[in-house]
């Protein structure tokens, strides 16, 4: 599966070509990535256009021990993650989603997470660049009553949003 979607891509040919590049992608259990993983895909897309535009930081937790397939032994995560960041409010938002690479993932809503949550799984830090107080504000927070989720429903195209 992709971890940046090619359906967000669409603005040239040359960036819809190369989100087909094997950076750009990490394997997925089918059902995850035509399910949730595309239901998370289409309300962040959601959000961008709500939005303006929203940041977003996407791929696996790698992990030792991780299965691994093929001759190349390519590792396959057993959770992905996403962090979107909305700095076209008053105050910058932040959001966090952890989902497990699996078919039983239930409802986008119940995967949302602080951003501090998805760096500690990863032992990423993504907003790093801000200014400390507004860093810890913004990744130590969760509010969902922040971000629109009943419009993403309405647009879903599989109309099964899981949010």
């Amino acid at each position: 599966g992709h971890l940046a979607p090619a359906g967000d891509m669409g603005w040239s040919a040359k960036s819809m070509a190369e989100s087909f590049y094997y950076s750009n992608m990490s394997p997925q259990v089918p059902t995850f990535n035509r399910g949730i993983w595309e239901d998370a895909e289409e309300l962040v897309r959601s959000w961008a256009k709500a939005y303006s535009s929203v940041l977003v930081v996407s791929g696996p937790v790698l992990s030792k021990g991780l299965k691994t397939i093929g001759p190349n032994k390519v590792a396959v995560p057993r959770y992905f993650y996403k962090v979107i960041l909305n700095p076209h409010t008053s105050q910058v938002r932040g959001i966090g989603l952890i989902l497990s690479n699996d078919d039983n993932n239930g409802s986008l809503r119940d995967h949302f997470v602080t951003i501090d949550s998805v760096e500690k799984m990863t032992g990423l830090d993504f907003f790093f660049a801000l200014p400390d107080n507004q860093e810890e504000k913004i990744e130590s927070t969760l509010r969902l009553t922040d971000w629109r989720m009943k419009g993403a429903v309405e647009q879903s195209k599989i109309g099964r949003a899981h949010v």
